[in-house]
Order: C-alpha cells, then sequence, then structure tokens
C-alpha cells in the first residue's frame, strides 16, 4: 500500500491486495469500488473485475492465483439487446436510472438517451445534518460521534468516519450533475449552514420550472438563483423574511431569472417604484418597505398598467400606525362610509380604456395589513 499508484496499476499482486483491503472494510462493493480507485486510479481495473475478486476475497477465498478461465463465461446486463436495454431505461425512475449510469460508459448512454424528470428535489442542509428527497426517495447524511452516518434507498445505514457534508455530496452531487439536460418541475432549497461543500451545490444552468429558496443570508440566496436556467425558470419564492438591503433587490431585478420569470414570491423591502419592473409577471407577493412612505394611488395605477397581471400580495408592517384601513382605502378610491370600519374592505377599480377591473381586497391585522388585488376579467 505504500508504493506509488503506477506501480500498484502494473502490479497484480498488488491490486489483489489493496481489494482484500476493502473487504476487510465490509464496505457495500461499490463504495469499495471507489475508494479502490481513489488510491490507485480509476482505471486500475474494471468494476465487474473488482467485483469478482471482492466478493471472493469477502468470502475468505484467498487464493490469488485462482484462474478465472475455468471458470464458466457469465451472461451479463450488457449482453442484451440494445433495444432491450432501452426498453429497461424507459421504465427506471429518475433515481434507478441515475443508479444504471453509474455503472460504466455503456449504461451511462442507456440511461442518458432519456432526460431524466424529476417532479420535486429539496435539499436541506443544518449544523449537523444534509437531507436530500429525489421525488418520493429521501437521503439523509448526518452527524454520528466523530463521523457520519450515511441512510440511502436499498442500502443498509453506512458509518463513515468522514465529515458528514462531505461524505454526503459524495452521493448528492452526482444525482444533481448526472447530466446536463437534468429537469426538475420544483427545487426547494432550504441551506442553513455555510461551508465550502455547498459551494458549487448545483450545476450551472440548473433546468428547474420553480424554485423555493431559504438560506442564510440573502447574498446566497441570489447565489443560489443564477444557476438557474432563465426563461425556463418559471416562478420564484423565496421562503425567509430576512432583511433585503436596496442592493440585494436591486441585484435580483436585474437577473435574467427576475425578468424571465412570471411569478416571484415573498420579496422584503420594496418601494413603489421597483414595482415598475414588475409588469411582465402573473403573480407576485412582497412586503413594503415600512421606513418609507408609500403612495397606494400610485400602486394602483401602476399595476393597472401590467397586461400579464392576475394578481399579487402585498404585506405593509404598521409599528407607528402608518398604514390604517382608511387611509388604504381613501387612496385606492373606495367608498368609506362614517364610523368605525371592520378589519376588512374590499374595492373595484375600473383599469382605464378596458371592460376589466383590480379587485382590491385589504385585510387589517393590526400591526400589519395585507392587499391582495386580483384582475377581473
Amino acid at each position: 500500500m505504500n508504493k506509488s499508484a503506477d506501480v500498484i496499476k502494473n502490479d497484480d499482486f498488488c491490486l489483489k491486495t489493496c481489494i482484500l483491503y476493502e473487504a476487510l472494510e465490509k464496505k457495500p462493493a461499490f463504495d469499495a469500488y471507489k475508494s479502490f480507485c481513489d488510491s490507485v486510479g480509476k482505471d486500475a481495473m474494471e468494476y465487474p473485475d473488482f467485483e469478482f475478486w471482492y466478493y471472493r476475497f469477502l468470502h475468505k477465498q484467498l487464493d490469488f492465483n485462482y484462474d478465472r478461465g475455468m471458470d464458466p463465461v457469465s451472461k451479463t446486463i450488457l449482453d442484451m439487446p440494445v433495444s432491450l436495454l432501452y426498453k429497461i431505461a424507459e421504465n427506471l425512475d429518475s433515481m434507478e436510472r441515475t443508479f444504471l449510469r453509474s455503472m460504466n460508459k455503456t449504461l451511462r448512454n442507456v440511461a442518458d438517451s432519456r432526460a431524466p424528470v424529476f417532479d420535486k428535489i429539496e435539499i436541506s442542509a443544518y449544523d449537523t445534518a444534509l437531507y436530500w428527497k429525489l421525488d418520493k426517495k429521501s437521503f439523509c447524511c448526518d452527524v454520528n460521534g466523530y463521523g457520519c452516518s450515511l441512510r440511502i434507498p436499498y442500502h443498509s445505514e453506512i458509518k463513515s468516519d468522514e465529515y458528514f457534508l462531505k461524505k454526503g455530496m459524495e452521493y448528492l452531487s452526482p444525482a444533481l450533475k448526472m447530466t446536463s439536460n437534468l429537469e426538475v418541475n420544483h427545487l426547494s432549497l432550504y441551506i442553513k449552514k455555510e461551508s465550502a461543500y455547498l459551494n458549487d451545490l448545483l450545476p450551472t444552468p440548473f433546468h428547474a420550472k420553480s424554485v423555493s429558496i431559504d438560506t442564510f443570508n440573502i447574498n446566497k440566496s441570489l447565489e443560489l438563483l443564477s444557476a438557474m436556467n432563465p426563461g425556463e425558470l418559471e416562478s420564484i419564492n423565496f421562503k425567509s423574511y430576512d432583511t433585503w438591503t436596496r442592493e440585494n433587490i436591486t441585484k435580483l431585478l436585474e437577473t435574467e431569472q427576475f425578468k424571465q420569470a412570471k411569478c416571484v414570491g415573498s420579496i422584503v423591502g420594496l418601494h413603489e417604484d421597483d414595482l415598475l419592473k414588475f409588469s411582465h409577471l402573473k403573480s407576485f407577493k412582497c412586503q413594503l418597505d415600512h421606513q418609507v412612505p408609500v403612495d397606494f394611488q400610485r400602486i394602483r395605477d401602476i399595476i393597472s398598467t401590467f397586461e400579464q397581471f392576475e394578481s399579487c400580495e402585498m404585506r405593509l408592517t404598521d409599528f407607528g400606525n402608518h398604514f390604517q384601513l382608511r387611509t388604504i382605502g381613501e387612496a385606492i378610491g373606495a367608498e368609506i362610509p362614517e364610523g368605525p370600519l371592520r378589519k376588512t374592505l374590499t374595492h373595484r377599480h375600473p383599469i382605464p380604456e378596458s371592460t376589466e377591473f383590480l379587485e382590491f381586497n385589504v385585510e387589517d391585522h393590526g400591526y400589519y395589513s395585507i392587499i391582495k388585488i386580483v384582475k377581473i376579467r
């Protein structure tokens, strides 16, 4: 094991000694093969040959000089007609095709013949655990003593002395980067730990129709958003209510991902002028900056010009009692009765030079108000 990798590759006895060492560790066969390749090189031995010797040694058959020529030639999956292999691949889900493509180049081409499509991918990173879910298949790598424990479908629990994020990403990264045309209907990212192991979490461009992002700060959220393929990404949702700076908001509004999206949610700290850049959206959800005056009539007039608009929801924090129901109602042109008001107010505003209306529903929640606007066609 102290010889250089180049020497070991050309020494049959040394190669088998390395395989014996992996067998004594009693790792799963493919994990053992990856460890073997890390030690002596990926071109040292093909997986089928490694697997043969690995299982012999695992079952205490330790004859290094065993003549494999005496064994009958066994059939493998590669002996199947190519058309049948493609038929099998068609009936595998995206996760099963991930396992298939990891076996060898031929099967990788078969697996990649059809773009893998996931309905939903969820990734969550915490201080002591990394979770991910590919459709209905769940994975977890968390801290366990001085190492970590990895739990993946179809395998018993794997214990390792490696750092949990390093070990977890060894399994998550190949799934995300299995092919350049991987597609996801909805991607959910909940990243609450800052780590170099998560810096290149997603391949670029990443093909997702919808993304939900919640991270330890807004800059990380924008970094993850930048990996999405503009135009293909239709919906963006920021789950965190962290403070957005003007710099953050300006940066977001200038991204191609935002400019080509159809729906955007949970942006905090918007000014009314920012809404001028929302004209392409069908729907949006935001929180207006409570530290600056808000012209509700101007907001109404801006949204009235949006041709693609369908609905929106705006939240207005009311710490200083600036956003009263009566104030909002008068600004948008609603008829306000004398005396105390209810907690809700509804008003229809006709869109100029159109038969369409904007329907306002204003809700008073005490320390904040919510304005919901729907276009009525």
